[in-house]
């Protein structure tokens, strides 16, 4: 009996031993995501995007959290798999993650018609060798 009390102890504690390590490993894992990405904050309102030029290096992963101070917008890159609306204002925000993966000038624009002064809301993410 004391030996089945021992090799029980034992393996509880070698399993909360492998949940600590496993908690560890995956507790760093998202800590080096969360380095490696760039958060960049895009105000939509009144016929721009603030800010409207983003420079970045090649491997940079962007995360663009996009809100309106206005009415409703759209958000789109050319090129790109990504058109979105962006809620007006107070009422959320939308999140694109692009990966700068090769150098290149890539050009964002509304793509929801909000006013007279639409064709001039446009931006760039900029991406260079560093």
């Amino acid at each position: 009996m004391v030996v089945l009390i021992k090799r029980g102890l034992v393996w509880r504690l070698l399993s909360l031993t492998i949940g600590l390590l496993a908690m560890s490993i995956v507790a760093n894992l998202n800590w080096l995501e969360a380095q490696e990405r760039q958060v960049v904050e895009i105000v939509a309102e009144r016929f721009s995007f603030t800010p409207s030029e983003i420079r970045v290096p090649v491997g940079t992963a962007l995360e663009l959290r996009i809100r309106s101070h206005d009415t409703m917008h759209g958000f789109r890159i050319v090129g790109r798999n990504v058109n979105l609306t962006v809620p007006k204002r107070r009422q959320g925000e939308v999140v694109v993650f692009f990966e700068a993966s090769e150098a290149g000038r890539f050009r964002f624009e509304c793509s929801r018609l909000c006013g007279a002064g639409h064709n001039l809301m446009q931006g760039e993410i900029v991406v260079g060798e560093e």
